[in-house]
């Protein structure tokens, strides 16, 4: 059993670290209490949910404010959202054994402390009943709305560069 504090630092990488390294031990269900899951849009943090959903491991997020186009993502990729009222601390939950406690903070990149919980199940079960709490109360998210992606709306309204990008004379440039 380990505490482990993480320090706030220009990049959150510390964090960042702690959450893929804890999100990679995870044999069977993360459970993520945030606010706008701005940390997703971090490659390492997205690699880390990814290979866990390659193990098999199930994903549930209770999130405040989450932008479409990233729940439009997390929908793809089978992972359950549900949107509620904004908490001011945040967690991540793996196996109901361990989790990280991420200290509110403002809402920026270099600010994220917190500290990291590796197997202490009795505090992680309290937090598991905050999040089946929440969730019970809340709103889930089922429908991608592709209307809100950003790959969608370039395609409705594609930008006209003033070069010819067509294949109608193809066979006349190589004759």
């Amino acid at each position: 059993m380990s505490l482990k504090t993480i320090k706030h630092d220009s990049t959150d990488e510390n964090f960042r670290r702690d959450a893929a390294s804890l999100i990679d031990s995870a044999r069977k269900e993360v459970l993520v209490i945030v606010g706008e899951i701005r940390a997703y849009g971090f490659p390492d943090l997205k690699w880390a949910v990814e290979r866990a959903r390659k193990k098999g491991v199930s994903f549930r997020i209770y999130a405040a404010n989450p932008p479409q186009q990233v729940v439009n993502g997390l929908l793809a990729k089978g992972i359950r959202v549900y949107k509620g009222s904004v908490m001011k601390d945040h967690y991540l939950i793996v196996d109901s054994k361990s989790f990280i406690h991420s200290r509110p903070h403002q809402p920026v990149v270099g600010r994220r402390e917190g500290e990291v919980y590796v197997n202490k199940p009795a505090e992680a079960r309290k937090v598991v009943k905050r999040f089946e709490k929440l969730v019970e109360n809340s709103k889930p998210l089922t429908k991608v709305d592709w209307k809100q992606d950003p790959l969608w709306k370039a395609l409705q309204k594609p930008l006209d560069w003033k070069v010819d990008t067509h294949a109608f004379s193809i066979d006349e440039e190589f004759a």
